[in-house]
């Protein structure tokens, strides 16, 4: 048999009919807003439409259709390309009591500090929550975010400009795995604030780029378990000092001038 010959060609699997429903109804969603039957949807219906209406249709701009769609089995959220009010993070808290990952990043941000506040302190099984960009995050909402949340083991506040090294008081107790803080205000006073805390001890990833940190401030994390860390933009004049441990992967960085 030629080569050729003994080429064996798949053709594309069509989409299953659960697949094709839960699109043809993520699409015109808007147009079953005011039937009662959509409430009624089984749960696994429900949060393949909802992701779906993320995913592919720029989000939900209202809270009427995330309120027929939230429900308690719902343990991933994402918000982003979504329109996120307090109303609709005040769903979240009464409809997902078991949310374990919640994404706000590259959502349309029209919620108060207040509503934030309400929502979190009713998440206390949250573990990982992405949150971009947001003004209204600073080093008090940290602190109140691990008090409430202590399972908490990752975290992205990139370019949250209102946090800063207080915000070390409340992650310091974390069992924090991931921890993006780049483009902030934290300083090497954060560093050694989490260096020798439950914190320190057992970060894996850690993102300090574009932050006022220097080889002092690096130098004073134990690296036990650090296996990835970007401090891109950070004025590093001597890595010698830093002392990087045997664990690590991968570092992102470049050359200060």
């Amino acid at each position: 048999m030629s080569a050729k010959a003994g080429r064996v060609r798949l053709a594309k699997q069509p989409d299953s009919l659960f697949h094709t429903c839960i699109r043809f109804v993520a699409k015109n969603l808007q147009l079953y807003k005011d039937i009662e039957y959509l409430e009624l949807l089984p749960a696994l219906v429900k949060n393949a439409i909802f992701l779906n209406v993320v995913r592919v249709h720029k989000g939900f701009h209202d809270e009427e259709l995330p309120r027929l769609l939230l429900n308690s089995t719902l343990t991933r959220v994402n918000l982003s390309t979504s329109t996120i009010t307090d109303g609709l993070l005040a769903l979240l808290s009464e409809k997902c009591p078991h949310l374990r990952s919640l994404t706000l990043t590259e959502g349309n941000y029209r919620f108060t500090r207040a509503g934030l506040e309400a929502m979190i302190k009713q998440l206390g099984k949250l573990q990982h929550l992405y949150a971009k960009h947001c003004p209204v995050i600073d080093d008090e909402f940290v602190r109140l975010l691990t008090a409430s949340c202590p399972h908490l083991d990752t975290l992205d506040l990139e370019s949250c400009k209102n946090v800063g090294d207080g915000s070390a008081d409340g992650l310091r107790d974390m069992p924090l795995v991931r921890l993006n803080v780049a483009h902030t205000g934290i300083t090497d006073k954060f560093l050694k604030a989490i260096a020798n805390e439950r914190c320190g001890k057992t970060l894996e990833d850690l993102n300090v780029g574009h932050c006022p940190i220097t080889s002092d401030g690096l130098a004073a994390l134990p690296w036990d378990t650090i296996k990835y860390i970007g401090f891109e933009g950070c004025s590093i004049e001597d890595l010698d000092i830093v002392g990087f441990g045997k664990h690590l992967k991968y570092i992102y960085w470049t050359i200060s001038n």
